[in-house]
């Protein structure tokens, strides 16, 4: 069983830009925006510039944000609000809401709390930065990465690896002047969705609880979608060997929608990966043979020609949904049945479902897919503080 226990820890911050329990969030991160259109949905807002401009933007507005060469471009209904290099637009009150939708290039509306800034970024798009706070954004992170059909207990365990993983990865986009991007990259973040009930209920019970190692540090909260029946060591499919992220046989992740899926891919291609990757192909062969390859539990390379192939590759070319397959030669294609989702290491969020379903506790779930691991609250000491504070 986990031990839970309060510890208290003196840590110098690093983080000077962060205002205290507030995160700091890229959005749309992975897209080239460069006009983007705000409206206010609850509240009132000041939007002021680098400049010393200061406008207040209520209800009927919509402001017009767009990258005009090396300066934005702020318009209004009736008027246009200057040239600047940076812009921030901040509520007048908490609980405020506006809606964010990206023109240019034309991306899905979404809404959000908080303080909005939106500055150059050096590749010729906007930078657009969600200051939001801590636990809402913990909120946010589990609908968006699990739905909202799952039971409390499961949405406890990703609560405590959402805030876990953010803790452990906050100074990831430092030198963009955030602390974590929106998209896989880091957790995907899609503001304020459904304000799902049990989800916030969750959260809130799990305030401030993190999961740390032996040694009580923040662990690499990795989680995947299904891990197939088995789950893989760290090392299999990164660099570094933790000793928390141990292989696994799971039980939990049969009957489930991505426990099975099958997939094709050409022979022609298939030898052109080959050559590629550098496989020695005899002269004559028989791809029945050759190519045929099954596994029954979790291995990391296939073998083609007595030559070692990692099965990472195959699935990162060839877009997979995981290491987890066998491969059956049938006259031009190769037929790809696999199990699982994901890159199969930490907790399978679908087993995870099942145990709550089976009236497991969040202990209980988080124990299971991370080895010998505790959980911490660091919300009743000063280190959640320090961590986010200037």
């Amino acid at each position: 069983m986990i031990r839970k226990f309060i510890f208290f820890i003196i840590i110098i911050s690093i983080f000077q830009n962060l205002k205290s329990q507030d995160i700091r969030i890229g959005l749309y991160h992975k897209f080239d925006v460069k006009t983007l259109v705000f409206k206010p949905l609850k509240g009132a807002y000041y939007l002021e510039n680098d400049k010393g401009f200061k406008e207040k933007i209520r209800g009927n507005d919509v402001i017009y944000i767009t990258l005009v060469g090396d300066q934005i471009s702020v318009w209004g209904i009736e008027k246009h609000m200057g040239l600047s290099q940076k812009i921030a637009i901040s509520p007048k009150r908490e609980n405020s809401m506006y809606s964010l939708e990206p023109a240019f290039p034309a991306l899905k509306k979404r809404r959000y709390e908080g303080k909005l800034e939106i500055a150059i970024h050096p590749e010729d798009k906007l930078t657009i930065i969600n200051q939001v706070g801590f636990e809402k954004y913990v909120a946010s992170v589990v609908e968006a990465e699990s739905g909202t059909r799952a039971k409390h207990e499961y949405y406890k365990s990703q609560a405590i690896i959402s805030r876990t993983y953010a803790l452990n990865h906050i100074d990831r986009h430092e030198n963009e002047n955030f602390n974590l991007c929106d998209d896989v990259h880091c957790q995907v973040y899609k503001g304020i969705q459904t304000r799902n009930k049990t989800i916030h209920s969750a959260v809130s019970t799990t305030k401030g609880l993190v999961i740390t190692d032996e040694n009580r540090q923040l662990i690499t909260a990795a989680f995947h979608s299904n891990s197939g029946g088995f789950t893989i060591n760290s090392e299999d499919v990164w660099s570094a060997a933790m000793p928390y992220l141990r292989g696994k046989k799971d039980p939990y992740w049969a009957d489930q929608h991505n426990s099975h899926w099958t997939d094709t891919i050409l022979l022609s291609d298939w030898v052109d990966f080959m050559e590629h990757i550098g496989i020695q192909l005899p002269e004559k062969y028989d791809p029945d043979i050759i190519f045929s390859f099954n596994q029954s539990v979790r291995v990391r390379n296939m073998t083609v020609a007595g030559q070692l192939v990692p099965l990472k590759h195959v699935r990162n070319k060839f877009k997979l949904r995981s290491t987890f397959f066998s491969i059956y030669p049938e006259n031009d294609k190769l037929i790809v049945k696999g199990r699982g989702y994901g890159h199969g290491v930490g907790l399978s969020q679908e087993g995870a479902m099942q145990m709550a379903r089976m009236g497991k506790s969040y202990e209980e779930i988080i124990d299971f897919y991370y080895h010998n691991v505790e959980l911490m609250n660091i919300d009743s000491t000063t280190y959640l503080t320090r961590l986010l504070s200037q």
